[in-house]
Protein backbone atom coordinates (compact mmCIF):
# COMPACT_ATOMS: atom_id res chain seq x y z
CA UNK A 1 0.00 0.00 0.00
CA UNK A 2 1.43 3.42 -1.13
CA UNK A 3 1.48 6.36 1.06
CA UNK A 4 -1.15 8.30 -0.91
CA UNK A 5 -3.62 4.97 -0.33
CA UNK A 6 -2.87 5.27 3.14
CA UNK A 7 -3.87 8.96 3.44
CA UNK A 8 -7.10 8.48 1.53
CA UNK A 9 -8.26 5.78 3.67
CA UNK A 10 -7.17 7.53 6.59
CA UNK A 11 -9.15 10.48 5.60
CA UNK A 12 -11.98 9.11 4.11
CA UNK A 13 -12.38 7.28 7.86
CA UNK A 14 -12.04 11.02 9.12
CA UNK A 15 -14.51 12.27 7.10
CA UNK A 16 -17.20 9.81 7.55
CA UNK A 17 -16.97 9.90 11.38
CA UNK A 18 -16.88 13.38 11.71
CA UNK A 19 -19.69 14.42 9.52
CA UNK A 20 -21.78 11.16 10.78
CA UNK A 21 -21.30 12.28 14.34
CA UNK A 22 -22.37 15.84 13.22
CA UNK A 23 -25.52 15.13 11.54
CA UNK A 24 -26.10 12.13 14.39
CA UNK A 25 -26.16 14.81 17.01
CA UNK A 26 -28.15 17.24 15.21
CA UNK A 27 -30.52 13.95 14.45
CA UNK A 28 -31.15 13.58 18.14
CA UNK A 29 -31.79 17.10 18.76
CA UNK A 30 -34.26 16.48 16.45
CA UNK A 31 -36.03 13.77 18.58
CA UNK A 32 -35.00 11.59 15.28
CA UNK A 33 -32.69 8.41 15.63
CA UNK A 34 -29.35 8.93 15.58
CA UNK A 35 -28.99 6.87 12.58
CA UNK A 36 -30.96 8.92 10.39
CA UNK A 37 -28.40 11.47 10.57
CA UNK A 38 -25.77 9.19 9.98
CA UNK A 39 -27.07 7.49 6.84
CA UNK A 40 -27.36 11.59 5.85
CA UNK A 41 -24.08 11.79 6.22
CA UNK A 42 -23.34 9.28 3.28
CA UNK A 43 -26.48 10.56 1.33
CA UNK A 44 -24.31 13.71 0.97
CA UNK A 45 -20.71 12.35 0.76
CA UNK A 46 -22.26 9.40 -1.68
CA UNK A 47 -23.07 9.58 -4.72
CA UNK A 48 -25.98 10.82 -4.21
CA UNK A 49 -25.04 14.81 -3.30
CA UNK A 50 -20.94 15.03 -3.34
CA UNK A 51 -20.90 12.27 -6.84
CA UNK A 52 -22.98 14.29 -8.21
CA UNK A 53 -21.82 17.82 -7.59
CA UNK A 54 -18.19 17.35 -7.50
CA UNK A 55 -17.89 14.26 -8.63
CA UNK A 56 -13.58 14.66 -8.71
CA UNK A 57 -13.89 14.82 -4.58
CA UNK A 58 -15.91 11.90 -3.95
CA UNK A 59 -13.59 9.92 -6.15
CA UNK A 60 -10.51 11.38 -4.43
CA UNK A 61 -12.36 10.49 -1.27
CA UNK A 62 -13.83 6.88 -1.89
CA UNK A 63 -11.52 5.26 -4.98
CA UNK A 64 -11.82 1.93 -5.84
CA UNK A 65 -8.83 0.27 -4.76
CA UNK A 66 -6.85 -0.35 -1.66
CA UNK A 67 -8.65 2.39 0.57
CA UNK A 68 -12.33 0.92 -0.44
CA UNK A 69 -10.73 -2.29 0.69
CA UNK A 70 -9.64 -1.47 4.12
CA UNK A 71 -12.82 0.63 4.27
CA UNK A 72 -14.84 -2.05 4.02
CA UNK A 73 -12.48 -3.96 6.50
CA UNK A 74 -13.65 -1.44 8.91
CA UNK A 75 -17.42 -1.52 8.25
CA UNK A 76 -17.18 -5.16 8.83
CA UNK A 77 -15.63 -4.71 11.93
CA UNK A 78 -18.38 -2.23 12.73
CA UNK A 79 -20.93 -4.78 11.89
CA UNK A 80 -19.89 -8.02 13.73
CA UNK A 81 -19.40 -5.41 16.70
CA UNK A 82 -22.59 -4.06 16.02
CA UNK A 83 -24.22 -7.58 16.67
CA UNK A 84 -22.33 -8.20 19.92
CA UNK A 85 -24.01 -5.04 21.46
CA UNK A 86 -27.73 -6.68 20.05
CA UNK A 87 -26.49 -10.00 21.88
CA UNK A 88 -25.65 -8.06 24.81
CA UNK A 89 -29.31 -7.20 25.15
CA UNK A 90 -30.52 -11.01 25.15
CA UNK A 91 -30.66 -12.58 28.54
CA UNK A 92 -31.91 -16.26 27.79
CA UNK A 93 -33.16 -16.30 31.77
CA UNK A 94 -35.54 -14.16 30.52
CA UNK A 95 -36.89 -15.85 27.37
CA UNK A 96 -36.88 -19.01 29.66
CA UNK A 97 -38.56 -17.61 32.33
CA UNK A 98 -41.59 -16.45 30.07
CA UNK A 99 -41.35 -19.65 28.11
CA UNK A 100 -44.49 -20.08 26.71
CA UNK A 101 -46.25 -16.56 26.10
CA UNK A 102 -42.61 -15.49 24.42
CA UNK A 103 -42.25 -18.29 22.19
CA UNK A 104 -45.75 -17.86 21.40
CA UNK A 105 -45.43 -14.14 20.59
CA UNK A 106 -42.37 -14.45 18.77
CA UNK A 107 -43.58 -17.89 16.73
CA UNK A 108 -46.41 -15.60 15.26
CA UNK A 109 -44.60 -12.62 15.05
CA UNK A 110 -41.50 -14.84 13.09
CA UNK A 111 -44.46 -16.83 10.20
CA UNK A 112 -46.76 -14.37 9.47
CA UNK A 113 -43.95 -12.02 8.43
CA UNK A 114 -41.90 -15.12 7.09
CA UNK A 115 -45.01 -16.53 4.73
CA UNK A 116 -46.12 -12.36 3.41
CA UNK A 117 -42.60 -11.54 2.71
CA UNK A 118 -42.45 -14.77 0.86
CA UNK A 119 -45.11 -14.28 -1.00
CA UNK A 120 -44.57 -10.38 -1.68
CA UNK A 121 -41.13 -11.75 -2.91
CA UNK A 122 -42.73 -13.69 -5.26
CA UNK A 123 -45.32 -11.38 -6.52
CA UNK A 124 -42.94 -8.44 -7.16
CA UNK A 125 -42.11 -7.75 -10.95
CA UNK A 126 -39.15 -9.28 -13.16
CA UNK A 127 -37.42 -5.68 -13.25
CA UNK A 128 -37.22 -5.41 -9.35
CA UNK A 129 -34.69 -8.60 -9.04
CA UNK A 130 -31.10 -8.94 -10.05
CA UNK A 131 -31.25 -12.17 -10.99
CA UNK A 132 -34.90 -13.36 -11.80
CA UNK A 133 -34.15 -17.15 -11.81
CA UNK A 134 -33.14 -17.01 -8.13
CA UNK A 135 -36.32 -15.32 -6.81
CA UNK A 136 -36.81 -17.60 -4.62
CA UNK A 137 -33.81 -17.30 -2.58
CA UNK A 138 -34.81 -13.79 -3.09
CA UNK A 139 -38.18 -14.23 -1.54
CA UNK A 140 -36.60 -16.33 1.34
CA UNK A 141 -34.69 -13.52 2.42
CA UNK A 142 -37.49 -11.21 2.11
CA UNK A 143 -39.38 -13.12 4.70
CA UNK A 144 -36.48 -13.71 7.06
CA UNK A 145 -35.76 -9.78 6.68
CA UNK A 146 -39.25 -8.97 7.44
CA UNK A 147 -39.65 -11.08 10.22
CA UNK A 148 -36.79 -9.92 12.21
CA UNK A 149 -37.15 -7.02 14.85
CA UNK A 150 -34.16 -5.36 16.22
CA UNK A 151 -33.45 -4.99 19.95
CA UNK A 152 -31.46 -2.22 20.33
CA UNK A 153 -33.94 -0.25 18.98
CA UNK A 154 -36.97 -2.20 21.17
CA UNK A 155 -34.71 -1.87 24.41
CA UNK A 156 -34.30 2.23 23.98
CA UNK A 157 -38.12 2.71 23.30
CA UNK A 158 -39.26 0.36 26.29
CA UNK A 159 -36.28 2.76 28.02
CA UNK A 160 -37.45 5.90 27.05
CA UNK A 161 -41.21 5.21 28.07
CA UNK A 162 -40.00 3.89 30.92
CA UNK A 163 -41.42 -0.41 29.93
CA UNK A 164 -38.05 -1.89 30.10
CA UNK A 165 -38.81 -3.47 34.03
CA UNK A 166 -42.44 -4.05 33.37
CA UNK A 167 -44.10 -7.56 32.61
CA UNK A 168 -45.38 -6.24 29.09
CA UNK A 169 -41.15 -4.97 28.22
CA UNK A 170 -40.12 -7.93 29.14
CA UNK A 171 -42.29 -9.64 27.37
CA UNK A 172 -41.79 -7.48 24.12
CA UNK A 173 -37.89 -7.90 24.83
CA UNK A 174 -38.24 -11.86 25.11
CA UNK A 175 -40.07 -12.30 22.08
CA UNK A 176 -37.32 -10.16 20.46
CA UNK A 177 -34.83 -11.75 22.06
CA UNK A 178 -35.79 -15.51 19.91
CA UNK A 179 -36.70 -13.31 16.67
CA UNK A 180 -33.06 -12.44 16.17
CA UNK A 181 -31.96 -15.66 17.63
CA UNK A 182 -34.18 -17.70 14.76
CA UNK A 183 -33.97 -14.58 12.72
CA UNK A 184 -29.96 -14.47 11.93
CA UNK A 185 -30.01 -17.93 12.09
CA UNK A 186 -31.34 -18.36 9.17
CA UNK A 187 -30.19 -15.14 7.24
CA UNK A 188 -26.38 -16.76 8.28
CA UNK A 189 -27.53 -20.15 6.02
CA UNK A 190 -29.75 -17.75 3.31
CA UNK A 191 -26.10 -15.87 2.87
CA UNK A 192 -23.82 -18.84 1.21
CA UNK A 193 -26.43 -19.71 -1.61
CA UNK A 194 -26.83 -15.94 -1.89
CA UNK A 195 -23.36 -15.83 -2.61
CA UNK A 196 -23.12 -18.50 -5.56
CA UNK A 197 -24.96 -19.79 -8.37
CA UNK A 198 -26.74 -23.19 -6.71
CA UNK A 199 -27.25 -25.27 -3.86
CA UNK A 200 -24.95 -27.73 -2.51
CA UNK A 201 -26.74 -30.17 -0.54
CA UNK A 202 -23.39 -31.48 1.53
CA UNK A 203 -21.73 -28.22 1.86
CA UNK A 204 -25.25 -27.19 3.56
CA UNK A 205 -25.41 -29.98 5.64
CA UNK A 206 -22.01 -29.51 6.78
CA UNK A 207 -22.28 -25.96 7.62
CA UNK A 208 -25.25 -26.68 9.71
CA UNK A 209 -24.01 -29.28 11.83
CA UNK A 210 -20.60 -26.97 12.73
CA UNK A 211 -22.76 -23.92 13.25
CA UNK A 212 -25.11 -26.00 15.56
CA UNK A 213 -21.99 -27.14 17.31
CA UNK A 214 -20.63 -23.43 17.68
CA UNK A 215 -24.09 -21.86 19.05
CA UNK A 216 -24.13 -25.23 21.10
CA UNK A 217 -20.27 -24.63 22.34
CA UNK A 218 -20.93 -21.06 22.87
CA UNK A 219 -24.07 -20.84 24.85
CA UNK A 220 -23.38 -23.75 26.84
CA UNK A 221 -19.21 -24.03 27.98
CA UNK A 222 -18.43 -20.62 26.89
CA UNK A 223 -21.21 -19.12 28.83
CA UNK A 224 -19.77 -20.54 31.95
CA UNK A 225 -16.13 -19.90 31.49
CA UNK A 226 -17.02 -16.17 30.40
CA UNK A 227 -18.66 -15.52 33.56
CA UNK A 228 -16.04 -17.28 35.81
CA UNK A 229 -13.76 -14.87 33.86
CA UNK A 230 -16.03 -11.72 34.32
CA UNK A 231 -15.95 -12.59 38.27
CA UNK A 232 -12.56 -11.93 38.44
CA UNK A 233 -12.49 -8.75 36.32
CA UNK A 234 -15.30 -7.17 38.38
CA UNK A 235 -13.14 -7.82 42.09
CA UNK A 236 -11.37 -4.37 40.58
CA UNK A 237 -14.75 -2.55 39.80
CA UNK A 238 -12.79 0.66 38.82
CA UNK A 239 -10.79 -0.80 35.80
CA UNK A 240 -13.42 -3.82 35.01
CA UNK A 241 -15.41 -1.79 32.52
CA UNK A 242 -11.99 -1.61 30.40
CA UNK A 243 -10.75 -4.74 30.61
CA UNK A 244 -13.98 -6.36 30.03
CA UNK A 245 -14.19 -4.36 26.60
CA UNK A 246 -11.02 -5.35 25.13
CA UNK A 247 -12.31 -9.26 26.28
CA UNK A 248 -15.59 -8.32 24.41
CA UNK A 249 -13.42 -7.40 21.49
CA UNK A 250 -11.17 -10.04 21.18
CA UNK A 251 -13.86 -12.70 21.56
CA UNK A 252 -16.45 -11.14 18.73
CA UNK A 253 -13.34 -11.47 16.48
CA UNK A 254 -12.46 -14.80 17.73
CA UNK A 255 -16.23 -15.49 17.03
CA UNK A 256 -16.45 -14.13 13.71
CA UNK A 257 -13.31 -15.82 12.59
CA UNK A 258 -14.56 -18.86 13.79
CA UNK A 259 -18.06 -18.46 11.90
CA UNK A 260 -16.60 -17.52 9.18
CA UNK A 261 -14.37 -20.08 8.10
CA UNK A 262 -17.43 -22.70 8.56
CA UNK A 263 -19.07 -21.06 5.62
CA UNK A 264 -21.49 -18.84 7.89
CA UNK A 265 -20.99 -14.60 7.69
CA UNK A 266 -19.44 -13.42 10.54
CA UNK A 267 -22.05 -11.43 12.12
CA UNK A 268 -23.56 -14.78 13.64
CA UNK A 269 -20.11 -15.04 15.61
CA UNK A 270 -20.69 -11.38 16.62
CA UNK A 271 -23.95 -12.19 17.89
CA UNK A 272 -23.12 -15.56 19.71
CA UNK A 273 -20.69 -13.91 21.54
CA UNK A 274 -22.54 -11.18 22.74
CA UNK A 275 -25.50 -13.27 23.69
CA UNK A 276 -22.72 -15.38 25.77
CA UNK A 277 -21.44 -12.83 27.47
CA UNK A 278 -24.51 -10.65 27.87
CA UNK A 279 -26.24 -13.90 29.35
CA UNK A 280 -23.92 -13.33 32.68
CA UNK A 281 -25.29 -12.12 35.37
CA UNK A 282 -21.59 -10.45 36.37
CA UNK A 283 -21.97 -7.87 33.47
CA UNK A 284 -22.88 -4.78 35.36
CA UNK A 285 -25.35 -2.34 33.80
CA UNK A 286 -22.63 0.45 33.58
CA UNK A 287 -19.91 -1.77 32.12
CA UNK A 288 -22.73 -2.50 29.32
CA UNK A 289 -23.37 1.27 28.98
CA UNK A 290 -19.47 1.41 28.15
CA UNK A 291 -19.68 -1.00 25.75
CA UNK A 292 -22.60 0.19 23.82
CA UNK A 293 -21.32 4.01 23.94
CA UNK A 294 -17.87 2.28 22.31
CA UNK A 295 -19.30 1.22 19.53
CA UNK A 296 -22.44 3.01 18.81
CA UNK A 297 -19.89 6.48 18.70
CA UNK A 298 -16.58 4.59 16.90
CA UNK A 299 -18.14 2.59 14.47
CA UNK A 300 -21.61 2.76 14.24
CA UNK A 301 -21.57 6.13 12.82
CA UNK A 302 -18.94 4.89 9.65
CA UNK A 303 -20.88 1.37 9.32
CA UNK A 304 -24.48 3.13 9.03
CA UNK A 305 -22.65 6.35 6.21
CA UNK A 306 -21.03 3.71 4.15
CA UNK A 307 -24.48 1.96 3.62
CA UNK A 308 -25.44 5.10 1.44
CA UNK A 309 -22.08 5.52 0.14
CA UNK A 310 -22.45 3.60 -3.27
CA UNK A 311 -26.27 3.98 -3.71
CA UNK A 312 -27.94 6.78 -5.43
CA UNK A 313 -30.02 7.25 -2.87
CA UNK A 314 -32.92 9.82 -5.30
CA UNK A 315 -32.45 7.66 -8.67
CA UNK A 316 -33.09 4.27 -6.46
CA UNK A 317 -36.38 5.43 -4.29
CA UNK A 318 -39.01 3.69 -5.71
CA UNK A 319 -41.79 5.08 -4.09
CA UNK A 320 -44.53 2.41 -4.64
CA UNK A 321 -42.16 -0.35 -3.48
CA UNK A 322 -41.49 1.52 0.08
CA UNK A 323 -45.11 1.38 0.28
CA UNK A 324 -45.83 -2.31 -0.67
CA UNK A 325 -42.50 -3.32 1.62
CA UNK A 326 -43.59 -0.83 4.33
CA UNK A 327 -47.14 -1.89 4.70
CA UNK A 328 -46.63 -5.97 4.51
CA UNK A 329 -43.80 -5.51 6.66
CA UNK A 330 -45.85 -3.47 9.72
CA UNK A 331 -49.90 -5.16 8.86
CA UNK A 332 -47.83 -8.83 9.08
CA UNK A 333 -45.68 -8.03 12.25
CA UNK A 334 -48.93 -6.33 13.58
CA UNK A 335 -50.49 -9.40 12.63
CA UNK A 336 -48.88 -11.70 14.05
CA UNK A 337 -47.42 -10.55 17.49
CA UNK A 338 -50.71 -9.12 18.16
CA UNK A 339 -52.47 -12.54 17.76
CA UNK A 340 -49.74 -14.15 19.77
CA UNK A 341 -50.05 -11.49 22.75
CA UNK A 342 -53.79 -11.89 22.14
CA UNK A 343 -53.59 -15.73 23.06
CA UNK A 344 -51.64 -15.20 26.01
CA UNK A 345 -54.09 -13.14 27.85
CA UNK A 346 -53.02 -9.64 27.26
CA UNK A 347 -56.64 -7.20 26.02
CA UNK A 348 -55.96 -6.48 22.40
CA UNK A 349 -54.49 -2.90 23.05
CA UNK A 350 -51.64 -4.30 25.21
CA UNK A 351 -51.37 -7.32 22.75
CA UNK A 352 -51.45 -4.14 19.63
CA UNK A 353 -48.59 -2.24 21.71
CA UNK A 354 -46.83 -5.64 22.18
CA UNK A 355 -46.83 -5.90 18.45
CA UNK A 356 -46.02 -2.01 17.79
CA UNK A 357 -43.23 -2.54 19.94
CA UNK A 358 -41.79 -5.65 18.14
CA UNK A 359 -42.56 -3.91 14.66
CA UNK A 360 -39.60 -1.75 14.76
CA UNK A 361 -36.56 -3.33 12.38
CA UNK A 362 -33.47 -0.55 12.62
CA UNK A 363 -30.60 -0.80 12.42
CA UNK A 364 -31.04 -4.60 12.34
CA UNK A 365 -33.10 -4.78 9.07
CA UNK A 366 -30.28 -2.29 7.67
CA UNK A 367 -27.11 -4.82 7.91
CA UNK A 368 -29.33 -7.25 6.33
CA UNK A 369 -29.99 -5.60 3.49
CA UNK A 370 -26.75 -4.22 3.12
CA UNK A 371 -25.31 -7.51 3.26
CA UNK A 372 -27.81 -9.30 0.77
CA UNK A 373 -26.95 -6.34 -1.23
CA UNK A 374 -23.24 -6.86 -1.20
CA UNK A 375 -23.88 -10.75 -2.03
CA UNK A 376 -25.32 -9.56 -5.28
CA UNK A 377 -29.37 -10.49 -4.34
CA UNK A 378 -30.54 -7.24 -4.02
CA UNK A 379 -31.30 -4.03 -6.50
CA UNK A 380 -30.57 -1.15 -5.14
CA UNK A 381 -34.02 0.12 -5.14
CA UNK A 382 -35.26 -3.01 -2.78
CA UNK A 383 -32.32 -1.95 -0.69
CA UNK A 384 -33.66 1.64 -0.54
CA UNK A 385 -36.98 0.91 0.28
CA UNK A 386 -35.92 -1.61 3.00
CA UNK A 387 -33.40 1.27 4.49
CA UNK A 388 -36.77 3.51 4.69
CA UNK A 389 -39.05 0.94 6.36
CA UNK A 390 -36.35 0.34 8.72
CA UNK A 391 -36.15 3.64 10.09
CA UNK A 392 -40.31 4.45 9.75
CA UNK A 393 -41.09 1.24 11.73
CA UNK A 394 -38.39 2.20 14.69
CA UNK A 395 -39.78 5.96 14.21
CA UNK A 396 -43.35 4.64 14.10
CA UNK A 397 -42.85 2.21 17.58
CA UNK A 398 -42.49 4.49 20.41
CA UNK A 399 -45.60 6.95 19.87
CA UNK A 400 -47.95 4.39 19.29
CA UNK A 401 -46.71 1.95 22.60
CA UNK A 402 -47.03 5.22 24.37
CA UNK A 403 -50.48 5.95 22.80
CA UNK A 404 -51.92 2.71 23.38
CA UNK A 405 -50.52 1.78 27.07
CA UNK A 406 -50.72 5.51 28.51
CA UNK A 407 -54.36 6.20 29.16
CA UNK A 408 -56.44 8.73 31.60
CA UNK A 409 -57.06 5.58 34.68
CA UNK A 410 -58.12 6.59 38.27
CA UNK A 411 -59.05 4.54 41.53
CA UNK A 412 -62.24 3.71 42.40
CA UNK A 413 -63.67 4.37 45.75
CA UNK A 414 -61.58 1.07 47.70
CA UNK A 415 -57.97 2.86 46.84
CA UNK A 416 -56.22 4.89 49.04
CA UNK A 417 -57.28 8.46 49.04
CA UNK A 418 -60.41 7.99 47.28
CA UNK A 419 -60.54 9.61 44.01
CA UNK A 420 -56.67 10.01 43.52
CA UNK A 421 -54.89 8.94 40.09
CA UNK A 422 -53.64 5.89 39.79
CA UNK A 423 -50.64 7.57 38.80
CA UNK A 424 -50.48 9.13 42.38
CA UNK A 425 -47.15 7.97 44.10
CA UNK A 426 -47.80 9.64 47.52
CA UNK A 427 -51.26 7.62 47.86
CA UNK A 428 -49.66 5.04 47.24
CA UNK A 429 -47.01 5.03 49.74
CA UNK A 430 -50.02 6.59 52.06
CA UNK A 431 -51.68 3.80 51.38
CA UNK A 432 -48.62 0.98 52.02
CA UNK A 433 -45.69 1.53 54.39
CA UNK A 434 -42.50 3.61 55.05
CA UNK A 435 -39.07 2.27 56.25
CA UNK A 436 -37.12 6.03 57.48
CA UNK A 437 -33.75 3.58 57.55
CA UNK A 438 -33.11 0.45 55.65
CA UNK A 439 -30.99 -1.81 58.20
CA UNK A 440 -30.06 -3.76 54.75
CA UNK A 441 -26.80 -3.56 52.80
CA UNK A 442 -28.50 -6.12 49.80
CA UNK A 443 -30.70 -5.55 47.71
CA UNK A 444 -32.12 -8.89 48.54
CA UNK A 445 -32.30 -7.92 52.32
CA UNK A 446 -33.63 -4.78 51.09
CA UNK A 447 -36.86 -6.28 49.39
CA UNK A 448 -36.98 -8.65 51.98
CA UNK A 449 -37.57 -5.66 54.92
CA UNK A 450 -39.38 -3.46 52.78
CA UNK A 451 -42.02 -6.90 52.41
CA UNK A 452 -42.50 -7.10 56.08
CA UNK A 453 -43.07 -3.51 56.67
CA UNK A 454 -46.32 -4.29 53.97
CA UNK A 455 -47.75 -7.20 56.57
CA UNK A 456 -50.27 -4.82 58.14
CA UNK A 457 -51.07 -4.19 54.55
CA UNK A 458 -51.40 -7.41 52.67
CA UNK A 459 -51.17 -9.93 55.48
CA UNK A 460 -50.12 -13.74 54.69
CA UNK A 461 -49.21 -12.22 51.39
CA UNK A 462 -45.83 -11.73 52.21
CA UNK A 463 -44.06 -14.48 51.70
CA UNK A 464 -45.40 -15.27 48.32
CA UNK A 465 -44.83 -11.31 47.18
CA UNK A 466 -40.93 -11.91 48.42
CA UNK A 467 -40.54 -14.61 46.55
CA UNK A 468 -41.87 -13.55 43.07
CA UNK A 469 -39.34 -9.84 43.65
CA UNK A 470 -36.59 -11.61 44.54
CA UNK A 471 -37.08 -13.84 41.67
CA UNK A 472 -37.76 -11.12 39.00
CA UNK A 473 -34.97 -9.36 40.57
CA UNK A 474 -32.79 -12.13 38.92
CA UNK A 475 -34.12 -11.64 35.79
CA UNK A 476 -33.90 -7.68 35.24
CA UNK A 477 -32.52 -5.53 38.12
CA UNK A 478 -34.54 -2.97 38.89
CA UNK A 479 -32.03 0.04 39.62
CA UNK A 480 -33.02 3.21 37.29
CA UNK A 481 -29.79 5.45 38.11
CA UNK A 482 -29.94 8.40 39.51
CA UNK A 483 -29.98 6.47 43.06
CA UNK A 484 -33.42 4.99 42.73
CA UNK A 485 -35.01 1.37 42.06
CA UNK A 486 -37.89 -0.24 41.71
CA UNK A 487 -38.29 -3.72 42.32
CA UNK A 488 -41.58 -5.09 41.75
CA UNK A 489 -43.68 -8.67 41.09
CA UNK A 490 -47.16 -9.34 40.42
CA UNK A 491 -48.88 -11.43 43.48
CA UNK A 492 -51.78 -13.82 43.57
CA UNK A 493 -54.25 -12.62 45.63
CA UNK A 494 -53.70 -8.55 45.33
CA UNK A 495 -56.37 -6.67 44.20
CA UNK A 496 -54.54 -3.19 44.32
CA UNK A 497 -51.26 -2.02 43.87
CA UNK A 498 -49.09 -1.62 46.81
CA UNK A 499 -45.92 0.09 47.66
CA UNK A 500 -43.53 0.31 50.38
CA UNK A 501 -40.79 3.17 50.62
CA UNK A 502 -36.99 2.55 51.97
CA UNK A 503 -34.37 5.26 52.58
CA UNK A 504 -30.86 4.14 52.84
CA UNK A 505 -28.56 6.45 53.91
CA UNK A 506 -25.38 4.42 52.64
CA UNK A 507 -26.63 3.13 49.10
CA UNK A 508 -27.80 -0.27 47.89
CA UNK A 509 -26.49 -1.91 45.12
CA UNK A 510 -29.84 -2.32 42.56
CA UNK A 511 -27.08 -2.80 39.37
CA UNK A 512 -28.23 0.74 38.01
CA UNK A 513 -27.05 2.14 35.00
CA UNK A 514 -25.12 4.17 35.88
CA UNK A 515 -23.35 2.23 38.81
CA UNK A 516 -24.37 4.72 41.56
CA UNK A 517 -26.24 2.80 44.62
CA UNK A 518 -29.69 3.19 45.68
CA UNK A 519 -30.79 5.48 48.01
CA UNK A 520 -34.21 5.45 47.32
CA UNK A 521 -36.32 2.14 47.37
CA UNK A 522 -39.69 1.82 46.19
CA UNK A 523 -41.11 -1.80 46.53
CA UNK A 524 -44.00 -2.03 44.63
CA UNK A 525 -46.46 -5.34 44.37
CA UNK A 526 -49.19 -5.60 41.47
CA UNK A 527 -52.49 -7.76 40.86
CA UNK A 528 -51.58 -10.12 38.48
CA UNK A 529 -51.56 -9.67 34.65
CA UNK A 530 -52.07 -5.65 35.47
CA UNK A 531 -49.86 -4.53 32.83
CA UNK A 532 -51.96 -1.16 31.71
CA UNK A 533 -51.77 -0.49 35.94
CA UNK A 534 -48.09 -1.81 36.30
CA UNK A 535 -47.12 0.46 33.01
CA UNK A 536 -49.23 3.97 35.20
CA UNK A 537 -47.85 3.13 38.39
CA UNK A 538 -43.78 2.69 37.50
CA UNK A 539 -43.98 5.62 35.70
CA UNK A 540 -45.57 7.75 38.44
CA UNK A 541 -43.11 6.70 40.78
CA UNK A 542 -40.61 7.55 38.88
CA UNK A 543 -41.87 10.71 37.98
CA UNK A 544 -42.17 11.62 41.86
CA UNK A 545 -38.64 11.16 42.08
CA UNK A 546 -37.65 12.49 38.52
CA UNK A 547 -35.21 15.80 39.02
CA UNK A 548 -32.55 16.60 42.00
CA UNK A 549 -34.71 18.57 44.02
CA UNK A 550 -37.01 15.73 44.55
CA UNK A 551 -34.40 12.86 45.71
CA UNK A 552 -33.17 15.79 47.71
CA UNK A 553 -36.07 16.05 49.52
CA UNK A 554 -37.01 12.64 49.88
CA UNK A 555 -34.02 11.06 51.54
CA UNK A 556 -34.33 14.26 54.06
CA UNK A 557 -38.04 12.73 55.18
CA UNK A 558 -38.44 10.80 58.53
CA UNK A 559 -41.84 10.00 58.43
CA UNK A 560 -44.79 8.89 56.40
CA UNK A 561 -45.83 12.24 57.03
CA UNK A 562 -42.83 13.65 55.69
CA UNK A 563 -42.99 11.23 52.69
CA UNK A 564 -46.31 11.59 51.62
CA UNK A 565 -45.67 15.53 51.37
CA UNK A 566 -43.06 15.81 49.54
CA UNK A 567 -44.09 12.88 47.04
CA UNK A 568 -47.20 14.57 46.68
CA UNK A 569 -45.05 18.30 46.15
CA UNK A 570 -42.93 17.21 43.51
CA UNK A 571 -45.50 14.77 42.16
CA UNK A 572 -47.96 17.69 41.06
CA UNK A 573 -44.87 19.96 39.98
CA UNK A 574 -43.30 17.44 37.40
CA UNK A 575 -46.72 16.39 36.09
CA UNK A 576 -47.67 20.24 35.53
CA UNK A 577 -44.70 20.52 33.81
CA UNK A 578 -44.15 18.02 32.09
CA UNK A 579 -47.91 15.85 31.48
CA UNK A 580 -47.99 12.30 31.12
CA UNK A 581 -45.03 9.91 31.02
CA UNK A 582 -41.85 11.10 30.18
CA UNK A 583 -40.52 9.82 27.06
CA UNK A 584 -36.77 10.47 25.36
CA UNK A 585 -35.63 9.93 21.91
CA UNK A 586 -35.26 7.31 20.06
CA UNK A 587 -31.57 7.95 19.71
CA UNK A 588 -30.00 4.34 18.75
CA UNK A 589 -31.18 1.59 16.28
Amino acid sequence: MSEHEAVVFLLSIATLLGVARVLGELARSLGLPAVVGEILAGVLLGRTTLGRIYPAAHEFLFPDGKPKIMLAGYTTLAVVLLLVVAGLEVDLGIVKRRGRTALLVSTLGILVPLGCGFLLGNALPDTYLVQPDRRALFAAFLGVALSISAMPVIAKTLLDLGLFKTDIGLLVMSAAMVDDLVGWIAFSILLGPMRGTGLDGVALGRTLVLTAVFVTVSLVIGRKVIDRVLARLEEQADVAPSRILSLVIVLAVLGATATQAIGIHAVLGGFIVGVSIGDSPRLRERTRGIIHQFVTNVFAPVFFASVALHVDFVANVDVPLCLAIFAVACVAKLVGCTAGARLTGLSFREALAVGFGLNARGAMEIILALLARDAGLLDDRVFVALVVMAVGTSLLAGPTMKRLLYRPLTHGSGGPRSGASLEDAAALVQGGAFVPVLAASTSARAIEELAHALRSVIGDLVEPALIAVLERELVAPTGLGDQVAIPHAAVEGLNRPVVALGLSSHGIDFDAPDGRAARIVFLLLLPPKAYEREVRVLAALARSVFDDAARGALVEASSMDDAVRCLDEHGRRIASAAPGPRMGTLTDL
